[in-house]
C-alpha cells in the first residue's frame, strides 16, 4: 500500500463515519502543504500511516529531552495519525484508527526496549497493530511496538478503537480518549475487563450460583459495573478501572457508594457482612488506595491482563 492509497482508504471509511452527522468535526481531504498523505481533520493537519510490513510511524525526537513539539513531514508538523489497516489475515473489513500525536508520545517513551535496542535514534518506528481475534465485529485491537513480543497485550492502554473518527468530538474535554475510548466513553480495556469479570465469577470470590449483571442499574440513575447476585454475600458490587492510582482511588469511593445502594435496594442492613464490594484493575498495587480500600472495607484485586486482552495473534 502507498501513502496516498492509504489516504484514501482512510479518507472514504472517515467520511462513511460522520459525513452527513451532526458531529462537529470538519472534514477536508485536501493536503495542507503537499504531502501526498496529508488531510485536514476537525481543524488540525493529519496524516496517514500506510501498511508495508507493517506500519511505520514518524516521531519527534524532541519528545526524549521532554519536548511536546508534534512529528513533522514535508517539513510541516502534523496533529493526527490516521493508521490505514487494509483488509488483510483474518479481517474481513478495511479499518483506520485516529489518535492525536500525545497519545503516540505516550506509547513511544513506555517502551522498554525488551531487546535492548532503545531507538531513541530513529525518526521512524515500526508498529503492528493487531485486531482481537475474539472481536467478531473487528472493533478493538492492540497497538505493538515492532521489538515488543508478538501476542503480547501486558499495556491495557494500548488498546485501541478502531473506525473512531466521531469520538473526535469529544477531543476538547477529554483529549485523552482520543484513540482508545469509544463512543460513549468506555475504553476497550474498561469493556474487556468488566465483561471478564461477569463471566469469571468464581475467580473473584463468587460461588458457581453467583449471576452477573452488568451495568446494573440503581434507583437513583447510578450504574455499577457489575453486580453479583444469588450467592454469599448475597451481594458483590464490583467497580472496574483500567490502573492509576487515581483512577483506583476513584473506584474505592464508588464502590463504597455502590455497595450502599446495594444495601438499601436488597433491604439489608447497613454495613453488614450480606454485601461486598470489590475493586477491578489490571493494577492495583499502590499505597494510598491500599490503605483506603482497607480502612472503608473495599477489596481490591488484580488481574493479569494477558487474561483479558486475547492474544493479538
Amino acid at each position: 500500500m502507498k501513502v496516498g492509497e492509504a489516504k484514501q482508504l482512510a479518507v472514504d471509511l472517515i467520511f462513511r463515519d460522520i459525513g452527513g452527522s451532526p458531529l462537529a468535526i470538519t472534514f477536508d481531504t485536501a493536503s495542507p502543504d503537499g504531502d501526498a498523505g496529508k488531510f485536514v481533520l476537525d481543524g488540525r493537519p493529519a496524516r496517514a500511516i500506510h501498511h508495508f510490513d507493517g506500519w511505520y510511524v514518524p516521531i519527534n525526537l524532541d519528545w526524549f529531552a521532554g519536548s511536546f513539539d508534534p512529528p513533522v513531514i514535508h517539513r510541516q508538523t502534523f496533529y493526527w495519525y490516521v493508521f490505514a489497516i487494509p483488509r488483510r489475515g483474518g479481517l474481513t473489513q478495511e479499518h483506520y484508527f485516529v489518535c492525536d500525536y500525545l497519545k503516540i508520545r505516550e506509547w513511544v517513551l513506555d517502551f522498554a526496549a525488551p531487546l535492548g535496542r532503545d531507538h531513541r535514534d530513529h525518526r521512524l518506528w515500526r508498529a503492528d497493530l493487531r485486531i482481537f481475534p475474539d472481536d467478531p465485529l473487528e472493533r478493538s485491537g492492540y497497538f505493538r511496538w515492532g521489538d515488543e513480543p508478538v501476542g503480547s497485550t501486558a499495556r491495557p492502554g494500548r488498546v485501541f478503537e478502531l473506525d473512531n473518527a466521531a469520538t473526535l468530538a469529544e477531543a476538547p474535554f477529554v483529549p485523552e480518549r482520543v484513540g482508545v475510548f469509544g463512543p460513549g466513553g468506555e475504553s476497550s480495556a474498561h469493556r474487556r475487563l468488566k465483561l471478564y469479570v461477569a463471566s469469571h465469577g468464581s475467580e473473584f470470590g463468587m460461588s458457581p450460583a453467583a449471576q452477573s449483571f452488568v451495568e446494573h442499574l440503581f434507583r437513583t440513575g447510578d450504574r455499577v459495573d457489575v453486580m453479583f447476585q444469588n450467592h454469599w454475600p448475597e451481594r458483590t458490587v464490583v467497580e472496574v478501572e483500567v490502573a492509576g492510582e487515581d483512577n483506583i482511588c476513584t473506584g474505592i469511593h464508588q464502590a463504597i457508594k455502590y455497595r450502599s445502594l446495594a444495601e438499601v435496594e436488597g433491604g439489608y442492613d447497613r454495613s453488614s457482612s450480606t454485601v461486598r464490594s470489590l475493586v477491578v484493575a489490571y493494577e492495583t498495587a499502590y499505597d494510598s488506595a491500599a490503605t483506603l480500600a482497607d480502612r472503608y472495607q473495599v477489596e481490591l484485586q488484580s488481574v493479569d491482563p494477558n487474561l483479558v486482552l486475547a492474544p493479538a495473534v
